[in-house]
């Protein structure tokens, strides 16, 4: 089952190891991202990261995919972490079996803008989320799992600031 798509461009750090895995109860941790499947350091760093409880995961976009909608992983409890909107809206658009999508770390950049502290969005970035929303799924912004969601009306709302 899957608890959690969470986009945080920085994919597998404390936060995530920890505070997530840890609140969403995940026995799998999958990073669904077309670079760290080739990049030996990166995933080095986040085996080291990972909760030594937790299965870790790295696939491409299209093998997280395929992970997700195999019947043989219902029973995990499944942490999935993608580092843009784009790639979320992809496994949205793949996988009818992620109903939850946060935005949580999305590091500022030339032409975004602040949605949250941790949370810097651009026109693609929100024309993403909208997609997202108009797929049935649940969308909001949260840190981490104490502090207070934002919903996907709220995203929108300080995006049009």
């Amino acid at each position: 089952m899957i608890k959690l798509l969470r986009i945080d461009d920085r994919l597998i750090h404390g936060q995530v190891a920890v505070s997530w895995t840890s609140f969403l109860g995940a026995d799998t941790i999958v990073v669904a991202n077309d670079n760290a499947i080739n990049d030996k350091v990166m995933q080095m760093a986040f085996n080291m990261a990972k909760p030594p409880q937790a299965t870790l995961s790295i696939k491409s976009l299209k093998g997280a995919a395929a992970v997700i909608n195999n019947p043989k992983y219902e029973e995990r409890t499944i942490f999935v972490v993608t580092a843009s909107t784009e790639d979320a809206l992809y496994l949205a658009d793949n996988c009818k079996s992620i109903a939850n999508i946060c935005l949580g770390g999305i590091r500022q950049a030339p032409g975004k803008k602040r949605i949250e502290r941790q949370v810097y969005l651009n026109d693609a970035d929100i024309q993403a989320v909208r997609k997202i929303h108009e797929l049935g799924r649940n969308v909001y912004l949260q840190a981490v799992p104490t502090e207070k969601k934002l919903s996907f009306e709220e995203i929108m709302k300080e995006y049009d600031k």
